[in-house]
């Protein structure tokens, strides 16, 4: 029964997730095919200054949680230390293997690797599932309260009702978070027959992250706006809010589609959907597109620096001795934005 499930496990991850991928590209192909004449009406014209300040902040969007990472993992690895390059070389090496069906990569690497510098496994997932919770919880409110001052086919009340729920259970996480720690803990631990042990996590180190994760945010949805005019859609500052909840919102859904590798095409159809796509808009056809080019576009350009970081740290301090396998069951199934 234990193997059933395991093969049955393994064809969803390798075969669900790259059929859903292939499902959302026909559709964007035939969209494109239907709206070409009217795409090209629009006369867009690259401009590369705009592309360059969306690379900008896309890698402020990667490079200020690294820091969080950084700056968590320290506090909480009782006296082990990173500096900032091997932080940007464990953390975002994963930047070119989490679109690897499965994501286990992603954190078998991480723990893989500091597992030489004394830090634990259980630690590895306790930083990593922190900072996941405040980001998403970050993004989903700053998305929402983006939608409040952009057109939304959403009432506004129910807009500002998911607002304030969202700030009402961040502030009460904020305030009891040893106990929701706990809890969330007990339960991943129960589930998945693990180990993970509770550590003490200071209130300071808590509003430093969500300062982190506003900033990454904040760059993220700002990069959506750049892109667009470095495409060729002019649109004034104004327009910013709408493109900013369209692609937060979207990415923080995609996020939790974890049967598709790095939310591959989930967070474009969503996008599209967002931006009145079903009204034949060039922008909802072609930014979504974009914006994901500069995503891997920058997913290339910081996690090949990041492994070149890794090998070169790997030889100054000595070969990492061969640990066994995570398995899928042990890791949480997301992976870092």
């Amino acid at each position: 029964m234990k193997k059933r499930a395991s093969v049955l496990r393994v064809g969803v991850k390798f075969v669900a997730g790259p059929l859903i991928v292939a499902c959302i590209a026909y559709f964007f192909y035939r969209a494109f095919q239907r709206n070409w004449a009217n795409i090209q009406a629009q006369h867009l014209e690259f401009q590369p200054a705009y592309l360059v300040l969306a690379v900008v902040c896309m890698l402020v969007t990667y490079l200020v949680p690294t820091y969080g990472w950084q700056f968590t993992v320290n506090a909480l690895g009782g006296g082990n230390k990173l500096t900032f390059s091997q932080t940007v070389a464990v953390v975002n090496s994963s930047n070119l293997v989490k679109y690897v069906p499965g994501k286990v990569l992603t954190y078998a690497l991480q723990m893989y690797w500091l597992a030489n510098r004394g830090f634990s496994k259980s630690l590895v997932i306790y930083v990593n599932a922190l900072n996941l919770l405040i980001s998403l919880a970050v993004s989903i409110i700053v998305g929402f309260i983006c939608l409040l001052f952009s057109p939304s086919p959403i009432p506004a009340s129910v807009t500002l009702g998911i607002v304030a729920l969202g700030i009402v259970l961040d502030v009460l996480g904020f305030k009891y978070h040893a106990a929701v720690l706990k809890l969330i803990i007990r339960l991943y631990n129960r589930l998945l027959k693990r180990d993970v042990r509770y550590v003490e996590v200071p209130g300071a180190l808590l509003g430093r992250l969500h300062v982190v994760h506003l900033i990454s945010v904040l760059a993220f949805g700002i990069s959506a706006y750049f892109t667009s005019l470095g495409i060729g859609y002019y649109l004034p500052p104004s327009s910013a809010p709408r493109l900013m909840a369209a692609i937060l919102i979207s990415d923080t859904i995609a996020f939790f589609a974890v049967i598709t590798p790095g939310g591959l095409g989930v967070r474009e159809g969503l996008m599209y959907l967002a931006l009145g796509g079903a009204k034949g808009s060039s922008l909802a056809l072609t930014l979504p597109i974009a914006t994901r080019a500069v995503h891997m576009t920058v997913d290339l350009l910081l996690g090949s620096t990041a492994f070149k970081l890794l090998g070169n740290l790997t030889k100054t301090t000595g070969a990492t001795p061969p640990l066994e396998e995570p398995s899928p069951d042990s890791i949480p199934k997301a992976e870092p934005r």
